[in-house]
């Protein structure tokens, strides 16, 4: 097969587009108390969710893994970005796809397994999710990591009744395994194993760390000019030097419009939800440990506040991991003598399951109900406009 007549025809990034209309069609029950879908709805969803994974056409990553795939098997000593146990898969791969079968459908399993196990109606989180941030689990590779290091710290700040210390090494050996599925894992485990942490953010914290940003910056800008200068030689072939070197000297000064607009509508809904997230992580409960009724003002008018009275243990881990993702990433958005933007976008990718969990549970409980409402309003028009987008570029791929 000729793995060059591949291309994002807009025929196939419309099959995504009628996929994702179903799924809202078959879910928007799930929205609504009891946050219960009958089973039919909820197979065919998951059916649905696997099927999107594997044809995921939109975007340009599905063609990209195909050329991937077939290089890995036909060319002798082809040079890929790709991580060994992808390699490894594709060998044993009958075709490319069951290659992505094999991937999309490990992480699909790893994800149900977590969305049971925290504190959030399972089929509420299945529901948000496939509104706002499945497209995103489609796209890349990196899922197979999410899915690893999110679940492993979920077991940890939730361990199973009577089991802590399996609970412990089973969490951390997941979230150490999630370091073989993708080489920006570093990131990502780094902060969970950060939010583990109990009581480390807070109001005081959250303050010193704002007011050090510009001293984060001014790190991260020095360690990526050392970076570009040791690392970038004539001399180094590899493929992961060579792949981050594309990321650092990608020219953004020619983005449209159009993908501007996208980049702010795919990215608001983090920002939104790490707000809930901190929230969520600073209440106190109240001492008779149950649910309160927000107070009138003095002229009668009664605030948005949280009104319940416990935050579990995994979703304050999940709060926690949010914010200090939403806030590390946005260090690159910055001028720091080197494209980051990409950097930035990978980066932030690492929150959507934090963000569905934080939401899903704040939807569950009427946790500041108007400002989740904008959140999943945002990221239901991001995923609209995202894969608007990608049929449009298609279109015009294909016209030209």
């Amino acid at each position: 097969m000729d793995s060059t007549s591949l291309e994002p025809l807009p025929i196939l990034v419309f099959t995504n587009i009628v996929m994702v209309g179903f799924l809202l069609l078959i879910g928007r029950k799930g929205l609504r108390e009891p946050y219960a879908l009958r089973p039919w709805r909820r197979v065919l969803m998951l059916s649905l969710m696997l099927l999107f994974c594997i044809f995921s056409f939109w975007g340009t990553d599905w063609f990209h893994y195909a050329e991937m795939y077939f290089n890995i098997l036909y060319v002798n000593g082809f040079n890929t970005s790709l991580e060994p146990v992808y390699c490894f898969i594709a060998t044993i791969s009958s075709n490319y796809l069951v290659f992505r079968l094999i991937i999309w459908g490990t992480a699909l399993f790893l994800l149900g397994l977590l969305f049971r196990h925290v504190n959030a109606r399972t089929d509420l989180l299945l529901c948000i999710f496939c509104s706002v941030w499945l497209i995103y689990f489609g796209y890349g590779r990196v899922v197979m990591s999410y899915t690893l290091m999110y679940l492993g710290g979920a077991v940890m700040t939730k361990p199973v009744r009577g089991k802590v210390l399996l609970s412990l090494l089973l969490g951390g050996l997941l979230v150490l395994l999630s370091a073989f599925f993708h080489k920006s894992s570093f990131f990502g485990i780094a902060l969970v194993l950060l939010a583990v942490l109990p009581r480390l953010l807070n109001k005081r914290t959250l303050v010193m760390l704002l007011m050090a940003y510009p001293l984060l910056i001014l790190s991260v800008q020095l360690l990526l000019m050392q970076f570009m200068d040791t690392a970038f030689d004539s001399s180094d072939n590899s493929s992961y030097a060579t792949a981050g070197q594309i990321y650092l000297n990608e020219d953004s000064d020619d983005i449209g419009i159009a993908y501007l607009l996208l980049l702010i509508l795919e990215f608001t809904p983090y920002y939104l939800a790490a707000w809930i997230a901190y929230k969520a992580n600073v209440v106190r409960p109240n001492a008779e440990g149950q649910r309160s009724e927000p107070m009138a003002d003095s002229q009668g008018v009664i605030p948005e506040e949280p009104r319940t009275a416990e935050v579990p243990g995994d979703i304050r881990f999940f709060s926690r991991l949010l914010v200090y993702i939403v806030l590390v990433s946005s260090i690159f958005l910055f001028d720091l003598g080197a494209n980051t933007l990409t950097l930035y976008i990978r980066f932030m990718m690492f929150g959507f399951i934090p963000a569905c969990v934080v939401l899903a549970w704040a939807w569950e409980h009427n946790f500041y109900p108007r400002l989740v409402k904008y959140t999943f309003m945002a990221g239901l028009a991001g995923t609209a406009y995202a894969l608007l987008y990608s049929f449009y570029v298609a279109y015009l791929g294909v016209a030209e």
